[in-house]
């Protein structure tokens, strides 16, 4: 300390030490400080939460189709288990499926476009094979498609 007093311009050694730790000679500049980096800028956050923002966009338009698709699954899963299924007609299938689709709060499903029953020699098979386009952006649009099939049981 005596020697700053005597020599103001010249650093002590404790300071020596500070800048030939940040002090980089083959790039010749100045290392960051950690101390200085304190988060992240304007711009970082911004952009942060803009991919935040369209995640939780897309997460809040796709996760009620997969809900729905969930419900319509666990239908068929149960007529499947159901004995005595198979010997029922296309009609009374049809029908059931609708009354159990309404009671289960699935309404604004195109039964006849996207619900096939198909009846062969191994037996009825139920085929739920659907897409569905969600509007993003303008003309930007989600599509999720859908495809389940089950086998009645006798």
């Amino acid at each position: 300390q005596s020697l700053d007093k005597i020599n103001p311009g010249r650093p002590n050694e404790d300071q020596t030490m500070t800048l030939s730790k940040q002090f980089d000679p083959q790039r010749q500049r100045l290392k960051p400080l950690p101390a200085r980096q304190k988060g992240l800028s304007f711009l970082g956050w911004l952009l942060t939460i803009m991919v935040l923002g369209s995640v939780i966009t897309v997460g809040m338009q796709l996760i009620p189709l997969y809900l729905d698709h969930d419900k319509m699954s666990g239908v068929l899963d149960s007529m499947a288990e159901e004995s005595g299924m198979a010997n029922k007609r296309q009609y009374e299938l049809e029908d059931t499926i609708k009354k159990r689709f309404k009671v289960n709060n699935i309404r604004d499903f195109n039964h006849k476009d996207n619900l096939k029953i198909k009846r062969d020699k191994s037996g009825v098979k139920i085929i739920l094979d659907y897409e569905v386009r969600v509007p993003l952006v303008k003309n930007i649009d989600l599509i999720a498609r859908f495809d389940k099939s089950v086998s009645l049981k006798n």
